[in-house]
């Protein structure tokens, strides 16, 4: 269940996430509606009123139909589908049907230059999605950049009420899980950045996926997500052509594989790594593949990398006619 709310009580803080990131869709409850959800003891149900009274922009503008108008009108009327596609619904709507608390705080700001940020609950399920509104006057470019942040955010809450930060996945242990739920969101984030972009399909009279990334303006696409989605549509290429992921990095790329040390997905990697204290000092991109590529690891190279690439194929646009 989504609640809106403001800073009752402080979230307890969950991982901060690095520059352009965003860590899902449908309509939300009506004002003043009540949710239950189970208290965890058997025979007692609790009450949840869902208060928007401290969160004035959510309550208007994040149900994906709503921001869908939003952005149409902040970009001339472009046509919703074809030219953008609002790619969080999904996430909207299965988090507004949890039986889980995802409280939306508009109070409670995420850190400096990020627009939104989830802090997962002490017991690491549900928690607190913190948001930076856009301002009354945002133009589209910043709406769509705010969307991809949402995108990437609410698909931490849903890793949250479906216990994937939990003991439920072992072998990994809690830092591991933590690695594998960023690689996830990273791969939902990259095709919603592609969807704010270019709408539910591409024209394939325009040239490849990659041809188009490379021609498309900065305003629809900001460099960083640019870069982001090319890494994950060649994952995506290697894992659909059953071949090793660690193929689709190399030193020196040649065609269609991603340069080791101008990869941003391993940038992020690197830095994820760190925070988590599981390589200190902080590693390069060369030293963040190996970790991935360890034996010991191979659990988060499949749940949390092959799973953000199969994210990624799964909500990317579909080759038009």
């Amino acid at each position: 269940m989504i609640e809106q709310r403001g800073p009752a009580q402080g979230p307890a803080q969950g991982p901060a996430h690095g520059r352009g990131t965003g860590h899902g869709t449908g309509h939300g409850l009506r004002p003043g509606a009540t949710a239950q959800a189970s208290s965890g003891r058997a025979g007692l149900t609790v009450q949840r009123t869902v208060d928007y009274a401290q969160a004035p922009w959510s309550k208007q503008h994040l149900a994906p139909d709503a921001f869908t108008a939003l952005l149409s009108q902040a970009s001339g009327g472009e046509q919703p589908g074809k030219d953008f596609s609002v790619p969080y619904r999904d996430l909207f709507e299965t988090l507004n049907a949890s039986p889980q608390t995802i409280a939306i705080n508009e109070q409670a700001g995420p850190s400096a230059g990020s627009r939104a940020l989830f802090a997962l609950a002490p017991e690491a399920v549900g928690g607190t999605l913190q948001i930076a509104p856009p301002g009354a006057n945002a133009s589209a470019e910043e709406l769509r950049k705010f969307a991809a942040t949402i995108t990437h955010e609410m698909q931490h809450a849903l890793d949250s009420v479906e216990e994937r930060y939990s003991s439920k996945e072992k072998p990994q242990n809690v830092r591991q899980r933590k690695i594998s739920t960023e690689l996830r969101a990273f791969g939902r984030e990259a095709a919603a950045a592609l969807k704010l972009a270019m709408g539910d399909t591409y024209d394939r009279g325009k040239g490849t996926l990659t041809q188009i990334l490379s021609s498309t303006p900065e305003g629809r696409l900001t460099p960083e997500r640019n870069q982001l989605a090319r890494e994950f549509h060649i994952l995506d290429s290697y894992h659909r052509g059953k071949k090793p992921i660690r193929a689709a990095f190399a030193e020196q790329p040649q065609g269609l594989q991603i340069g080791i040390k101008s990869s941003l997905l391993l940038e992020r990697l690197a830095g994820y790594l760190s925070q988590y204290k599981l390589v200190t000092p902080t590693p390069n991109s060369h030293e963040a593949l190996e970790w991935l590529m360890k034996e010991e690891n191979a659990e988060v190279l499949q749940k949390g990398l092959v799973e953000g690439v199969n994210l990624f194929h799964q909500h990317r646009p579909e080759k038009g006619e």
